[in-house]
């Protein structure tokens, strides 16, 4: 992978010193990255390809930096290794950039970690660079109770590179009736099969269910959709079933898939996507269990089954209709993610352990009674809306990467 390094260093330094002074650093970054080093003098209007970072070969460098910032990326990571003061003179740069408003950080400390946090960086701008075309459908209006989780079109597209695309919820219904019970036999025997159980549905509620899975993936199809959200409540007079399958299935396949029109936590899913390559789960925190311990329990009627350990076909807990999917996990690492505000440039992450999967009557079918690194204060002081997303595995370092740089266009 190409590494662009934008290398500040003292008048009083020499070129080839900076090589042999900072060595250690140099060579490993080296070993892993194509590096293309790019002096003050050599910078024009346009960023370089690939990812670009800062590279601080000295002390002495605060007012070159400053007169170059607007040639710079708009998240500046500082890469220090404490030679020759350039931790020092990182610390009073970064210190400007915050009375400027400019977002970025130092990244410092022993090679090893150095390099993971170019590693994350570097893997955070492919992410990034991914989202730019990405056409993100918007099925129906987002559900009335959603009062906080909505996004400007236009202002996704400047800064995300997204474009975000309206589709009539009757073009969904007009395509479940077209559906016959026979065209999707196969798909529903597969998907009770392959179940752990199944409870409350019929074998008939579930073919109505997979009639509208063909439905909604027809327009995306037909939209060419990387990622959509659905007014899925919206659907359940008119077409007497659920979104749950539609939505658990179509995200299994690769196209993140969210629920009640929720435009921001859809758009949370399609960037935890680009920079995991991981399924995710859309859930609603739905009750603290303990606030000293960070236990919670997020819950939600819908998962992609390939995301679980194994699931269960249930009815949707609201409406006590439809299919919906319960997932059941072992315990294992886990992080929450949610990203939003009016120009989605807040952001929260926690690392969290999932401890098991709860059974209660009172919320939605999949339950993840989870440990979160982060106080959950959070939640109760100041939540980035309702719904969260969870991915499997620890990417805490890799989506700060990302959502710091998403956050700084």
């Amino acid at each position: 992978m190409k590494l662009n390094l934008i290398t500040f260093a003292s008048s009083l330094a020499s070129r080839e010193s900076i090589f042999t002074d900072h060595h250690e650093l140099l060579d490993a970054i080296a070993e892993k990255y194509e590096v293309h080093y790019i002096f003050p003098e050599e910078l024009d209007g346009m960023m370089p390809e690939g990812a670009t970072m800062v590279l601080v070969g000295s002390g002495g460098v605060e007012e070159m930096v400053k007169a170059n910032i607007d040639r710079l990326p708009p998240y500046v990571v500082l890469i220090a290794d404490g030679l020759k003061n350039s931790l020092a003179a990182s610390l009073e740069i970064l210190s400007w950039m915050r009375q400027d408003d400019r977002p970025g950080r130092v990244l410092h400390g022993p090679t090893g970690f150095i390099m993971q946090g170019i590693n994350d960086y570097a893997a955070a701008h492919e992410a990034v660079a991914t989202l730019h075309g990405k056409r993100v459908g918007v099925i129906g209006k987002p559900s009335g109770w959603l009062i906080a989780s909505n996004v400007d079109y236009a202002a996704m597209h400047k800064r995300w590179g997204v474009e975000m695309v309206d589709v009539p919820l009757d073009e969904v219904v007009k395509g479940y009736e077209a559906v016959t019970d026979d065209e999707v036999q196969t798909i529903t025997d597969e998907f009770i099969t392959r179940a752990s159980g199944i409870k409350e549905p019929s074998r008939d509620e579930v073919v109505k269910a997979m009639r509208l899975y063909r439905s909604v993936k027809g327009i995306v199809e037909r939209y060419r959709l990387d990622a959509f959200t659905l007014n899925c409540f919206d659907l359940i007079p008119t077409t007497r079933t659920t979104g749950c399958v539609a939505l658990a299935l179509l995200n299994q396949e690769g196209i993140p898939a969210g629920c009640e029109g929720d435009e921001q936590t859809l758009l949370t899913m399609l960037a935890v996507q680009a920079a995991t390559g991981e399924m995710t789960f859309m859930a609603n925190p739905s009750k603290i269990l303990d606030n000293a311990a960070h236990e919670i329990v997020f819950a939600h009627c819908t998962i992609a089954p390939a995301m679980t350990d194994r699931y269960i076909v249930r009815d949707h807990y609201e409406s006590l209709s439809g299919v919906a999917v319960e997932g059941i996990f072992d315990p294992m690492d886990m992080t929450v993610v949610k990203c939003g505000g009016k120009g989605m440039e807040r952001y929260f992450i926690s690392r969290a352990r999932l401890l098991k999967c709860t059974t209660n009557p009172n919320m939605c079918r999949t339950q993840l009674h989870l440990r979160l690194d982060e106080p959950l204060d959070y939640f109760l002081e100041r939540s980035i809306g309702n719904h969260h997303v969870i991915v499997r595995g620890d990417y805490a370092h890799r989506l700060n990467a990302v959502f710091r740089q998403l956050s700084a266009h």
